[in-house]
């Protein structure tokens, strides 16, 4: 009797699973991230990975956004992102969004009177996003993109957007276009802002903060241009202090992430000319550790993501006067922090700008998990 009770409920189970999806063609078997980038006609590509990076795939309906690049994107969860796009011409942008792992992608409506590129995305939960235009108009949603609704920042000026940030109730956008006042921050979830001084900063017209990455509410990184200087603030942007100054040559660093207090991964191109610089900066007794690296020689690098010291994705494009035969675009990671392989593309022409992974999760959305 008990044996025939239990193959009833292993064959209930198996019913459950069925009709829940779950299938060998969705199963999880390490990071789920996402990477965005355009082909030559601007329009965007979303390539999308289950297993870490080991296997790509494009996703997504590019009829529904022809013309328009992919700026930024947000990992949420295994199952939940968004994308920024932008116009080329300066024109409207707008926000992507999936509930399905990538199986499908739509395009929110952005509020009344919004008619530029979104710049910059940062998802908290399934329901709960960020996005910034170029312009700096901030938008926020509370239910999954149903609604944008643009967050007022009177009284503080936000001249033009590189990249943005949030975690719990802290959101910092990097304001290159309002130069040592351009670090931009609302430590109460959009209620108030101020705008922060990244002190020393070059006073030459274009110099400004152009990344931003969160620890916590007490501590952040920034990137700033022209130089590769790397700031930080432990006092949740009270001061921001140049603390890992020149840690590559001079020129752009396009995007950070920083697993911790004391460490911070930056990206930088060379102008297009050559490859770029892959930067591990670490804070040690007081000590700027600078470890640069350029794997390919042949792409500038665009984005990154980390969920610790040594785990990292990078994503770029090919620089000027590469060989047709290179892929447009690359992604690159690492699991010791020093050794980069090329993870393999679906497609070979599109240059990639940015990634982001989201490094938990179950093995399938609607599984049923006797341990969880």
């Amino acid at each position: 009797m008990m044996r025939r009770l239990t193959m009833l409920a292993i064959g209930f189970l198996g019913i459950l699973l069925m009709m829940n999806g779950c299938s060998d063609d969705n199963t999880i078997t390490g990071p789920v991230g996402w990477a965005i980038g355009w082909r030559s006609d601007n329009t965007t590509a979303i390539l999308h990975t289950w297993n870490g990076g080991k296997t790509w795939e494009e996703q997504g309906n590019t009829a529904l956004w022809s013309g328009l690049a992919g700026n930024d994107i947000s990992a949420v969860d295994e199952w939940t992102a968004w994308a920024a796009l932008g116009s080329g011409d300066g024109g409207a942008g707008a926000i992507l969004h999936t509930t399905d792992g990538g199986a499908n992608w739509r395009v929110q409506i952005l509020p009344e009177g919004v008619n530029e590129t979104v710049k910059g995305i940062k998802g908290l939960s399934q329901s709960v996003a960020w996005a910034v235009t170029l312009g700096g108009t901030v938008m926020r949603t509370l239910d999954g993109g149903d609604t944008w609704n643009i967050v007022s920042h009177e009284g503080v000026t936000i001249k033009q957007v590189n990249r943005i940030d949030a975690k719990g109730e802290d959101i910092w956008i990097a304001d290159v276009g309002s130069g040592e006042f351009g670090m931009i921050h609302s430590a109460d979830f959009g209620g108030t802002w101020r705008r922060e001084q990244l002190p020393g900063l070059d006073p030459e017209p274009g110099s400004g903060p152009m990344g931003i990455s969160i620890v916590s509410s007490q501590i952040a990184w920034a990137a700033v241009r022209p130089e590769a200087n790397l700031y930080r603030t432990v006092d949740g942007g009270d001061a921001w202090h140049l603390d890992a100054p020149n840690v590559s040559g001079p020129n752009d660093i396009d995007d950070i992430c920083a697993p911790n207090a004391d460490t911070v991964w930056a990206v930088q191109n060379h102008s297009g000319e050559s490859g770029g610089s892959i930067i591990r900066v670490r804070l040690v007794n007081g000590k700027v550790i600078s470890d640069i690296m350029d794997p390919t020689g042949k792409y500038q690098y665009e984005g990154v993501t980390c969920s610790d010291e040594k785990t990292v994705w990078v994503v770029g494009f090919k620089a000027f006067g590469v060989a047709p035969s290179f892929p447009e675009g690359v992604i690159l990671h690492t699991n010791d922090g020093t050794t980069w392989t090329s993870q393999p593309l679906p497609v070979n022409d599109v240059a990639l700008w940015k990634v982001s992974f989201h490094h938990g999760g179950r093995s399938c959305r609607t599984c049923l998990d006797p341990q969880i």
